[in-house]
């Protein structure tokens, strides 16, 4: 826990310090980032009321492990243009491993 918020802060910090030194390069969000960036929002909060334990396994990790794969992708894309959402995106899927790996570790014991 102390890691993820650790990685947190770090991404804030060097959001913050990119969007200053290039303010006038920023850019609207484009649409596929920020439906990425919901999409992700959506399945953190899916995640934590426990809403997912009803779907079928299988087509929920297909679901999580494309919504992380495509949240990273994306935010290292997107990153010279707009640096506040890739940034998000790409700690969103970090996260988003990290609560799979968690839920994987957890079930094989």
């Amino acid at each position: 826990m102390l890691f993820v918020i650790f990685l947190i802060f770090i991404f804030i910090v060097v959001g913050a310090l990119l969007r200053f030194k290039k303010e006038d390069t920023q850019k609207n969000p484009s649409l596929l980032g920020s439906s990425s960036l919901l999409l992700q929002l959506l399945l953190i909060v899916l995640f934590i009321t426990g809403v997912l334990e009803n779907f079928n396994e299988t087509l929920f990790d297909l679901i999580w492990w494309s919504t992380v794969i495509c949240g990273l992708t994306l935010g290292i894309r997107e990153f010279k243009s707009n640096i506040i959402v890739s940034l998000l995106n790409i700690l969103l899927s970090i996260l988003l491993a990290i609560f799979m790996l968690l839920l994987l570790f957890i079930t094989s014991m």
